[in-house]
């Protein structure tokens, strides 16, 4: 790096996909940044940027926010999708969904309430200030 200038940051997306196997349990919460799939069971919540999958061997007690949610498998806790979630038939979701864009496939179970919010506009301008009377 020269001296007086600054090197532009760069926003780094994550390409990693991380499987979590049929034959594995965790216990605890857990992060990822990239795409996960859980095929075994997590006991604790998941948090991540990207695009989080339960398949349909997948097994999640405990809270679920990521950037775009699908579930195939069984959830009980709440889904926070930043983007969307996808309930896909045959799967059970035993608690809340909140999405801009929820998809529930005929023949899915969703046992909470659905609430779809539309992601809120940036103020590019300060608020005026009103003077009093």
């Amino acid at each position: 790096m020269a001296f007086g200038r600054r090197e532009e940051q760069k926003e780094v997306v994550s390409t990693t996909q991380t499987v979590i196997a049929k034959d594995l349990a965790i216990k605890g919460d857990v992060k990822c940044e990239g795409v996960m799939r859980v095929e075994g069971l997590i006991e604790g919540n998941i948090s991540g940027n990207g695009e989080i999958t339960i398949a349909e061997s997948g097994k999640v007690k405990g809270d679920i926010q990521g950037r775009k949610v699908i579930v195939i498998g069984h959830v009980e806790g709440n889904i926070i999708g930043k983007e969307s979630v996808e309930v896909l038939e045959h799967a059970v979701v035993i608690g809340d969904i909140t999405a801009e864009k929820v998809s529930i496939e005929e023949g899915a179970s969703v046992e909470g309430k659905v609430v779809t919010k539309k992601a809120q506009p940036i103020i590019t301008e300060p608020p005026k200030n009103e003077e009093k009377k």
